[in-house]
């Protein structure tokens, strides 16, 4: 079966591979072994799902997964099944649609249905446009002041360059790369590890449902009734990293969730990209550690959509020297100020500078992110 054939599934066949990923203990190694032994015999969906040639046992599926079926043929007919899903407000996309996620399809282990919730159509222009330019973006639950910096330094001048983020959809670097992406009116793709009954943590529910109308894309690759556990994460992390021409890790332990999205990435030929980090931060060690083993180092948005070879790239060019940001006269008034006085506070900068606020906050930001100035009790004063 051709990973390269595009074309509109049938109704008939798309509540076939609903079903089958309904069943329990199937996934999606299954589900492909199951349709290309189906296709060696020359059996259609019908076919399988009734038994004949008793091809269940020739496909040596185990006793829980035939028990399964047995079971899911008792409680739903398979068009029902799939009405109630789409009645529901779910959006259903098999492996064989042409708008499946090109990307996806070219990793392993790829899902053969992906469960989709949003305003956006699927197959429609804007659905095309968010899929066009992806690079996953992920990082600690436990983010700190640093991560969040980097994150708002880098993410504007991503969705600039027309890229969309993928996340996990999971609180800390996840969350607020998503909610920037928005903010920058730009396009986000979040990956659940369970199915849209459920949503963990509980406490996200409402911010999946902020995202939701503000046109964000939400994917799982679960049936709606699957609760989240761990081992649904792992399995999400490879549709992150599927979906994704890029994966940037921004903050991460040691033996995280981040080094399997990366490790995804990674074989499935994409580039890993890490931000490296204070010395003095834990949250450092496992972009080091993914440097070291062969990632690429970036410091801003101009490193990474060099990388990727994004024209965008270039406009941001001038906003850069070879030591990462490009001096304004106006940051150099700044720190001017700053190195006349111990400190000095947000409205102390703006009288003495002429500055207005909106300007003052971002060339603090700047210069912030640079380590050139620290903020400390709401005044700011000059890295020695």
């Amino acid at each position: 079966m051709s990973n390269n054939h595009f074309h509109l599934v049938s109704r008939k066949r798309l509540a076939f591979l609903v079903a089958l990923n309904s069943v329990t203990g199937v996934g999606a190694r299954t589900s492909l072994k199951i349709l290309k032994i189906c296709q060696k015999y020359q059996l259609s969906d019908d076919e399988f799902w009734a038994n004949k040639n008793q091809i269940w046992q020739k496909i040596s599926l185990s006793e829980k997964i035939v028990e399964s079926i047995k079971k899911f043929k008792i409680a739903h007919s398979l068009l029902d099944n799939l009405e109630k899903l789409e009645a529901s407000g779910l959006q259903l996309l098999s492996f064989q649609d042409k708008s499946y996620p090109k990307l996806l399809l070219a990793s392993e282990d790829f899902p053969t249905v992906l469960f989709v919730k949003s305003l956006i159509k699927v197959g429609s222009e804007a659905w095309q446009n968010t899929f066009a330019q992806t690079i996953s973006v992920v990082g600690t639950r436990k983010m700190t002041n640093y991560g969040r910096l980097v994150i708002r330094q880098i993410i504007p001048s991503l969705i600039e360059a027309k890229q969309s983020v993928v996340s996990g959809f999971m609180y800390g670097v996840d969350l607020l790369a998503a909610q920037m992406a928005l903010d920058c009116h730009g396009q986000t793709i979040a990956v659940l590890g369970f199915g849209f009954d459920h949503c963990f943590p509980k406490s996200q529910l409402k911010i999946m449902q902020e995202f939701l109308q503000r046109g964000a894309i939400f994917l799982s690759e679960f049936p709606p009734e699957i609760a989240a556990r761990p081992a649904n994460f792992v399995m999400r992390n490879r549709i992150v990293a599927g979906l994704s021409k890029a994966t940037l890790v921004i903050e991460a332990a040691r033996r995280s969730g981040s080094h399997i999205t990366a490790s995804y990435a990674n074989d499935y030929g994409r580039l890993v990209m890490a931000v490296p980090g204070p010395i003095n931060n834990p949250f450092s060690v496992g972009a080091k550690d993914l440097i070291n083993q062969g990632a690429i180092l970036v410091n801003n948005a101009f490193d990474i959509l060099s990388e990727l070879g994004v024209n965008g790239g270039n406009a941001l060019n001038d906003q850069f020297d070879s030591s990462g940001f490009k001096q304004s006269v106006q940051a150099k008034t700044v720190l001017e100020h700053l190195s006349f006085y111990p400190e000095l506070s947000l409205s102390e900068l703006e009288q003495n500078t002429g500055f207005d606020q909106e300007k003052l906050n971002q060339l603090l930001f700047d210069l912030e992110l640079q380590g050139k100035i620290s903020k400390k009790w709401g005044k700011y004063c000059l890295v020695s």
